[in-house]
């Protein structure tokens, strides 16, 4: 066993999450290496380069050039980080984090996580359609749309992008119907294999009381997607289904998230 497929077999089960792997044993007339190079497009700068100039996801364009922008020494590092289990657990991980403080003050709001000296760079976005004048001011009567979107860049190369998003009509006060939701991707790991199931949306109600004080309630708008990924490794398939789960409320925030298996 070559040390690339070693590390393409931890990768992928040292993920947990989309990822998976297995290694069976290479054909007579196939050198470990051209097997690995066959069933990992990324297992070498040359191949990753390759896959990039055959893709037809959007955004593959942009990374190519910015992947041959690199050094040598760095585009070697970066099919490494491709192949870095913890990086790729941790990159699931932040896309599954709650969301923060209601998105009142502007149209978006993001954070970023940097990791192994600035190398890796995994955001978080927040945005609504509409970008409310007062602190926790609901949005105003019409519809709207709130989209939380994670995305994974490797030494400038942006590589994967996971959004969720939710259109709703807002009366000025409560949100009076979810007209509809959807989920996209961008893909560009070479290593990781993902397919969209259908968008649901519903409409939830919350509520709360406080002594002395007439009770609240009202509504959100929820979204969910399953995100069915594998890899394929040497022949072998291992598959988890994730779900992205989202609920916005009336102020234009991400008040609720997650992404966990299924």
């Amino acid at each position: 066993m070559t040390r690339r497929a070693a590390q393409g077999m931890v990768a992928a089960l040292g993920a947990c999450a989309v990822l998976a792997g297995g290694i069976s044993q290479a054909t007579a007339v196939e050198t470990p290496a051209a097997s690995v190079v066959s069933n990992d497009p990324a297992a070498t700068p040359a191949a990753y380069a390759d896959y990039l100039q055959r893709s037809k996801e959007e955004g593959a364009d942009d990374a190519l050039r910015d992947f041959k922008r690199l050094t040598p020494s760095e585009q070697q590092q970066f099919i490494d980080y491709l192949h870095d289990p913890e990086l790729l657990k941790t990159f699931l991980e932040k896309a599954g984090e709650q969301g923060g403080e209601p998105l009142t003050s502007s149209k978006e709001e993001s954070h970023t996580t940097f990791l192994h000296n600035g190398d890796v760079s995994i955001e978080q976005e927040r945005m609504t359609s509409f970008a409310a004048k007062a602190k926790k001011k609901p949005l105003p009567k019409g519809n709207h749309k709130v989209t939380y979107t994670t995305h994974l860049k490797l030494l400038g190369v942006k590589i994967i992008k996971l959004s969720l998003w939710v259109n709703f009509h807002s009366n000025g006060k409560d949100i009076t119907k979810v007209n509809y939701g959807d989920a996209g991707k961008k893909n560009l790991s070479g290593v990781i294999s993902l397919s969209k199931g259908m968008v649901k949306t519903s409409r939830s109600s919350w509520g709360w009381c406080q002594k002395g004080k007439p009770c609240s309630k009202g509504h959100n708008a929820d979204a969910s997607v399953v995100w069915e990924g594998n890899i394929v490794f040497k022949g072998s398939t291992f598959q988890i289904d994730k779900e992205q789960w989202m609920r916005a409320n009336v102020y234009g925030s991400l008040v609720s998230y997650h992404l966990r298996n299924v």
